[in-house]
């Protein structure tokens, strides 16, 4: 039995019109979507650690530190645990340097010298051998440096003779890229003041010392919030940290909606131009915007109900999302439309709703697969991604499976609807109705 989805097409209006309304309904009531520091004055931290600290604790932190307002999002990854944290704008010292982006905390000026630390200790001798005299070497080539990894050290000059289970402080751990044989490997040792290196096949024993993690000073609150992490929680590393003023936000939600505006009126131009050929060739770019209309309001409306109850912010990543939407809505649109062009080109005899039909029907198999292929992929990305993308693989995760619906039960019936004259009789009829 042939599928007939023309036939169907009030039922997909039925549901889709259920669908924006329940969606205006959601931005209707506060917060009507989760602003994120994009759009909104505030801070994002992003950090970064082996252990999970506890959501409770981490909360109660911030309330003691002034930030009641603070939100936490917690997600788990391959090396450890991830956590995002927003508050409003941090009070930051005019000459304090603030990251945007990946930022680590060993900020060095290109001119100081470079710091020389103790990270454990090594005993001279090696396991297993019987030398009683131990040799630690200088470098021959003066353009290696005994504080960079390297694998291909020229045995210098001695420069020291030390005795067998003599302590040496280790500054550089040998580097495990240059293979197995401990031969082919050195350590780089402090002694007497001097840099020099010793084979690590003759010491053993070693022992690293716990490296404790060093927050900057002098940044303002962001230096007491992460002293304040590191004494209750341990470790970690901030991957991100992030400010954004309120005019910087102001713009950002202009240049947002700017974006939108332009591309949906692009979008519909080149339709109406590629379809120039065809009668009414300007019903085809409406009903693509009309698609996209439905596409944009319902997904906002998901990340509205999605916010209120698990604080999931919209940000630039949904902005770019959402833009990324409609350009896969438009491109199954056109794709079901190109099929509807050429069954009128080579039946010119059927009627416009049986050619419509058609075309649904030998573009279903291709648009699944296409579907089905990405949710996969973004999928995956869920799965393993961090939280610093998770808005943008949700908004698109919601915005193809609605595009791929849209594509189906919106565009083409739209296009259906107007040539059977459906919109006329329901105008007719509320004339009809306000007469009587």
């Amino acid at each position: 039995m042939k599928l007939n989805f023309v036939k169907t097409r009030f039922y997909f209006f039925a549901v889709s019109t259920i669908l924006m309304i329940s969606s205006i309904i959601l931005l209707l009531i506060p917060p009507a979507l989760v602003p994120g520091i994009d759009f909104s004055s505030g801070t994002t931290m992003l950090l970064s650690s082996e252990n999970r600290f506890q959501q409770s604790e981490l909360r109660k932190l911030f309330n003691d530190l002034n930030h009641p307002e603070a939100r936490i999002q917690t997600s788990q990854t391959v090396d450890g645990f991830q956590y995002l944290i927003r508050t409003k704008e941090l009070e930051v010292p005019q000459d304090a340097f603030t990251y945007s982006g990946s930022v680590a905390n060993d900020n060095k000026a290109i001119s100081a010298p470079q710091k020389i630390e103790k990270i454990g200790t090594l005993i001279a001798g090696g396991i297993g051998d019987t030398k009683e005299i131990i040799f630690l070497r200088g470098l021959l080539d003066p353009k290696q440096s005994l504080l960079q990894f390297a694998c291909d050290y020229q045995l210098g000059i001695i420069e020291y003779e030390i005795p067998r289970d003599t302590v040496l402080d280790v500054v550089l751990e040998p580097d495990q890229q240059c293979g197995a044989q401990l031969s082919g490997q050195t350590f780089t040792i402090l002694y007497e003041d001097k840099l020099v290196f010793i084979i690590a096949s003759d010491g053993r024993d070693y022992t690293a010392f716990k490296q404790e993690q060093i927050i900057s000073s002098g940044l303002g609150e962001r230096s007491e919030i992460e002293q304040a992490i590191y004494n209750q929680f341990g470790e970690f590393q901030l991957l991100e940290f992030s400010s954004v003023s309120p005019i910087v936000s102001n713009i950002a939600v202009r240049n947002a909606s700017i974006a939108v505006i332009i591309a949906t009126f692009f979008i519909m131009a080149y339709i109406a131009y590629a379809f120039s050929e065809m009668p009414k060739p300007f019903r085809y770019a409406l009903a693509a915007i009309v698609a996209l209309i439905h596409d944009i309001v319902i997904v906002i409306g998901i990340f509205s109900i999605l916010g209120k109850l698990w604080d999931f912010e919209v940000n630039l990543m949904v902005i770019t999302a959402l833009l990324t939407i409609l350009g896969f809505s438009v491109h199954d649109s056109i794709v079901v439309f190109d099929r509807i062009r050429e069954n009128i080109n080579r039946n010119p005899l059927n009627n416009f709703i049986d050619n419509v039909n058609t075309a649904l029907i030998e573009t279903l198999a291709r648009s699944l697969n296409t579907s089905i292929t990405l949710l996969l992929t973004i999928m995956t990305l869920l799965f393993i991604g961090g939280a610093t993308i998770r808005e943008f693989l949700v908004t698109m995760l919601i915005g193809v499976i609605i595009g791929t619906y849209s594509s189906i039960a919106i565009a083409a019936q739209f296009l259906v609807s107007w040539e059977a004259g459906d919109f006329d009789r329901i105008r007719q009829k509320v004339r009809f109705r306000k007469a009587t």
